[in-house]
């Protein structure tokens, strides 16, 4: 009988060891995890900073996942992407644009987020804008986490207005206006009214679109099968927009080279009054000449009208990669990036509102600020690309056109022409 009680207490005593073993015991190297993060914001030096802050946040808490980042140009995000998609070894976590996600959800390279929602419980979606959530769905399931939530606006230099002669309180609301503004503010060789994106650019659409939405056009039917380049109303603005360069010249020469961050260097450097930007606008342009002051000089405006008001949203989103090995783990990560704590850190940061309306449409910080209630006060107006695969494609088809038009190698008309032509034979395949 004493021999059975000495083998139990050495059976108790080396479950209690082994016990108090695992538990002063690092977690073991087969269970770390490495998560591959992928983000353009890494390429930039304010959002890079914040970011940093927030992996750091996320590994203290999460001591057995180790975020492994991945800058990536923004322009060349989706291309890589999708080949490391195709080839199995796409990031576990990335970031995208809206317009970016439709084909990445029919090709099967945005994970499936709808069964690690259901088991946050009922109601976790609500904090989030019903619009931001129906961009980020695929036949009804949630494939995206939902980001950057803003609309495009006016930035101008308000020194540059008062040397213009124009009360920045009173700035104009039409696009008549601003064009004789333009003028007044362009010293030929010096400096000009507007910064103009021309490049082929993913930055070009959200900026564009706001000038065809507003003369009342649209780049496609409402059934999305045929384009609608052809109306009065898209002639008028695209020859509006052209002309603004090749007629007026009250953009600095080289738009067609043009990208956002050659536009928002002109606004830092005084070479331009105004831009159409957003949140980003004013910490990009503090970041690349501090001596500006850019928080206090410049000031956001709803952008003119002409028949309505319009504007454009940006979203940008969150996916799991299809080949991730760690899918608990990139839930987490998606989780904890697009959550309230973390989606307020990149206002404070970055300035950019989010598509949580725990945040943008209550915290004080975004309600305060100059820039951000501007932005805010215009969600209603706003408008999205085409949820569509092809848009890239038409997207590039279109800038081609307004390149060739801004050179002169085409008249407006027949630029726009030649791009209808073209989208037409791109939307042809989807009939």
């Amino acid at each position: 009988m004493r021999h059975h009680h000495h083998i139990s207490w050495l059976i108790v005593l080396t479950v209690v060891s082994a016990a108090l073993v695992m538990a002063a015991t690092p977690v073991a190297a087969q269970q770390r995890v490495t998560l591959r993060f992928s983000d353009w914001h890494l390429t930039e030096d304010v959002w890079n900073k914040s970011l940093t802050e927030g992996m750091a946040i996320f590994e203290k808490r999460f001591p057995h996942i180790k975020v492994q980042m991945e800058p990536i140009s923004y322009r060349e995000k989706e291309t890589k992407y999708t080949v490391e998609s195709a080839a199995g070894k796409a990031p576990d976590v990335m970031h995208l644009h809206a317009f970016s996600l439709p084909a990445f959800y029919e090709k099967g390279y945005a994970m499936d987020l709808t069964p690690f929602i259901e088991k946050e419980g009922k109601g976790f979606l609500d904090a989030w804008y019903p619009l931001s959530l129906e961009l980020v769905k695929y036949k009804g399931r949630v494939h995206a986490m939902p980001g950057d939530y803003m609309t495009m606006v006016l930035v101008c230099n308000v020194d540059m207005l008062k040397e213009a002669g124009v009360d920045p309180e009173r700035f104009p609301t039409s696009w008549e206006g601003f064009l004789e503004f333009a003028k007044k503010a362009t010293k030929p060789g010096q400096q000009w009214g507007l910064g103009m994106v021309g490049a082929k650019d993913p930055g070009f659409s959200l900026r564009f679109s706001p000038f065809l939405w507003t003369f009342g056009g649209d780049y496609l039917t409402a059934d999305l099968k045929r384009s609608a380049l052809d109306t009065p109303e898209a002639r008028e603005a695209f020859t509006y927009f052209v002309e603004l360069s090749a007629k007026h010249k009250v953009v600095p020469p080289g738009a067609t080279a043009a990208n956002p961050q050659d536009v928002r260097t002109q606004l830092a450097h005084k070479k331009i009054a105004c831009e159409i930007g957003s949140g980003w606008t004013a910490p990009i342009v503090n970041k690349i000449n501090p001596d500006l002051r850019a928080f206090d000089v410049l000031k956001a405006y709803p952008l003119p009208v002409k028949k309505k008001r319009a504007t454009a949203i940006w979203l940008s989103s969150w996916i799991i990669g299809p080949n991730t090995k760690h899918p608990n783990e990139a839930w987490e990560l998606v989780k904890f990036i697009s959550s309230k704590e973390m989606e307020l850190k990149w206002f404070k940061d970055n300035r950019v509102t989010s598509a949580r309306k725990d945040v943008s449409g209550v915290a004080p910080e975004i309600l305060n600020d100059k820039f951000a209630k501007v932005i805010a006060a215009e969600l209603p107006y706003g408008k999205v690309e085409p949820q569509i695969k092809e848009w890239p494609e038409i997207m590039d088809a279109f800038t081609g056109a307004v390149q060739e038009a801004l050179i002169e190698a085409k008249p407006p008309d027949k630029a726009l022409a030649d791009a209808h032509a073209r989208i037409h034979a791109i939307l042809a395949r989807r009939r």
